[in-house]
């Protein structure tokens, strides 16, 4: 399955949406659930991002959940700093502790990276994260994260960009995210939460070790390399 199959499916479900209004009854979650369901404890975002891959779903796993989604991609080490056609995008609308509450599918990106166009389920034009809809949006701000199905034709190890920061004990933020995605997927069991702690460097250690690389604990351009063969 290619990203382009998977953008021409998405663009065939524009306009789809619950009925009635505000009741989170749709055929998305119908297929999620086997039955038609109704209420406020069903959002669908994710469900129509699981039901768009629903024919080959070890490119994205069947949920209903964004964080769960989420962390799926992360412990696949398919996060990716700079979004193209195809990828998943991950958004945050809420003030609560969940990392994203809101996911779509982007369609192209414009304005050097600035503008992310996207089919999202469960949106709408006054609400961006629960308004009931299958929509086209243009996207700008509030997104946490991209994700990179592994689409037919195309490498599900990238080579990182020659910019990768080096990281060490104390970093934090997306890089460290990634970082350790690509440590669990080699079989070191570490929480990836973005905080790179006395665990991460005790993990990159042994990774050094059993790749015969400088044992320093700290993630630079050879590190990197390694990690992404």
């Amino acid at each position: 399955m290619t990203a382009k199959q998977i953008i021409d499916k998405a663009k065939e479900e524009i306009g789809v949406h619950e009925s009635p209004p505000d009741s989170n009854n749709v055929k998305y979650n119908t297929w999620y659930y086997g039955h038609p369901v109704s209420g406020s404890d069903y959002p669908w975002c994710a469900v129509f991002i699981s039901w768009l891959f629903r024919a080959e779903q070890s490119l994205c796993p069947k949920t209903a959940s964004c964080v769960n989604m989420l962390s799926y991609f992360q412990q696949k080490g398919q996060l990716v700093k700079v979004p193209q056609a195809g990828d998943i995008v991950f958004f945050k609308y809420s003030t609560n502790n969940r990392k994203t509450n809101h996911v779509g599918l982007v369609v192209s990106v414009s304005d050097n990276g600035k503008i992310i166009n996207t089919i999202e389920g469960n949106t709408s034009q006054t609400s961006a994260d629960n308004g009931g809809k299958v929509m086209q949006r243009n996207r700008y701000s509030n997104i946490v994260a991209y994700a990179r199905p592994a689409y037919s034709g195309t490498t599900t190890t990238m080579m990182p960009p020659a910019s990768m920061p080096v990281l060490k004990k104390g970093s934090k933020g997306d890089w460290v995210v990634i970082a350790q995605g690509r440590l669990v997927v080699a079989g070191y069991k570490i929480e990836v939460d973005g905080v790179f702690g006395p665990k991460t460097e005790e993990a990159v250690k042994k990774y050094q070790a059993d790749h015969h690389l400088t044992v320093d604990g700290i993630i630079g351009k050879n590190t990197w390399s390694a990690l992404y063969k």
